[in-house]
């Protein structure tokens, strides 16, 4: 029987491209470089598929060629126009996002520093200042704002502060095309325009003054419906300002130096006011402000506590407890106790605390022999008021 020869597998086969005679298992036609593999049909629909992509790619980013191209054109021309009207400076808008309020020594401290009291509480504006313009803008960080009360137009300097540090913004703020930023403003002083003090163009209105390519500018800010006026805002609230008022009036009060301010100073103390529950404070703060003030001014002054709201409930407890604390106190300190004040006196009304207040010397000096009260019993050292 004879078996069938096998089939023999064809040798050679022509280009469909460039009709040369190629290897049959070719890939690749030796001749014109093109692809002449057997395509499988998921293969044939996979690459009509990328070729539909390539093609909605490119109808895709040719508008956005000839977008960016016009774009290109125009922007320029828009710039030449604006600058031939002299259109093309900074245009600033400023407007109010909420009132706030700056607690000294809460807000911007650590927890773990902060105080056992605030007495310092800064009412500020937050706003909001944006430059749509074309050229950078350099602001300087001061408002002027009027208002009209009672017939009168009152003017009001407010400045630009710094939350983490509490104090006064003294860098003109730089702001470019396009951009824009957050500022704080409180009231610095206020005043009649019949007592000489100065006003804006139109009331009811706040100045900014700026400078751009052009020069100086003024930005004119109108109150929008159910804006806060900013007149009412008022001033810092430092309750310290008011003791040291009715306790020193005739004592140089709030002078700085390195820290926070000098309650008083006189020819021989500088004092410390604090409730009477915050003697150690009132210590620390008064040795604090000696050590600066003769470091400064090469001249000693004694330290001395003025603690107020002395009650019979705690003033005993209280004197007990820094008489033992100071028991052996070295360096000289007096301490005044003031007892609290009635409602029906004036909050105006000066305090005589040298007179009126009782006071305690330190370190207590040993006594040569027994000092009797005038009911004939001893005085010890830790009862011994001066």
């Amino acid at each position: 029987m004879t078996l069938p020869e096998p089939l023999q597998e064809p040798q050679d086969r022509r280009c469909p491209k460039c009709q040369s005679v190629v290897p049959a298992k070719a890939v690749v036609c030796p001749v014109c470089h093109c692809d002449i593999e057997e395509k499988t049909p998921g293969q044939k629909k996979r690459e009509s598929l990328v070729g539909f992509a390539r093609f909605a790619k490119d109808w895709i980013g040719f508008p956005a060629a000839i977008i960016t191209a016009i774009a290109a054109l125009i922007i320029p021309a828009k710039n030449n126009a604006l600058a031939l009207f002299h259109q093309d400076g900074a245009r600033l808008t400023m407007d109010l996002v909420r009132p706030d309020v700056l607690n000294v020594g809460m807000d911007d401290t650590p927890v773990a520093e902060q105080p056992n009291e605030i007495s310092v509480h800064i009412p500020f504006l937050r706003y909001t200042l944006i430059n749509n313009g074309v050229s950078p803008a350099s602001i300087r960080p001061e408002l002027t704002c009027s208002t009209v009360e009672n017939s009168d137009e009152v003017t009001g300097n407010f400045y630009f502060i710094d939350l983490r540090t509490s104090k006064k913004v003294l860098d003109d703020i730089k702001l470019s095309p396009g951009e824009s930023v957050f500022v704080n403003v409180t009231l610095r002083d206020s005043g009649r325009k019949l007592d000489g003090y100065g006003s804006t163009k139109e009331p009811d209105t706040c100045e900014l003054r700026y400078s751009d390519k052009y020069g100086s500018q003024t930005l004119v800010v109108r109150r929008k419906d159910g804006d806060l006026n900013p007149m009412s805002i008022g001033g810092a609230d430092d309750s310290r300002t008011a003791l040291r008022e009715r306790y020193c009036p005739n004592m140089t009060r709030g002078l700085r130096f390195a820290h926070e301010p000098i309650d008083c100073l006189d020819e021989a103390y500088l004092f410390a006011i604090e409730p009477v529950y915050l003697w150690e404070n009132a210590l620390q703060r008064a040795l604090t402000q000696v050590g600066e003030f003769r470091q400064l001014t090469q001249s000693g002054r004694t330290p001395g506590l003025i603690l107020t709201g002395c009650q019979e409930d705690n003033c005993a407890q209280k004197t007990q407890e820094m008489l033992s604390a100071l028991h052996s106190f070295t360096p000289s300190l007096t301490v005044w106790l003031c007892p609290p004040e009635k409602p029906e006196i004036s909050s105006e009304k000066k305090i005589d605390f040298k007179r009126d207040c009782k006071s305690y010397d330190f370190p207590i000096p040993n006594p040569q022999s027994p000092i009797l009260d005038a009911e004939g019993r001893q005085i010890t050292r830790d009862r011994r008021p001066r």
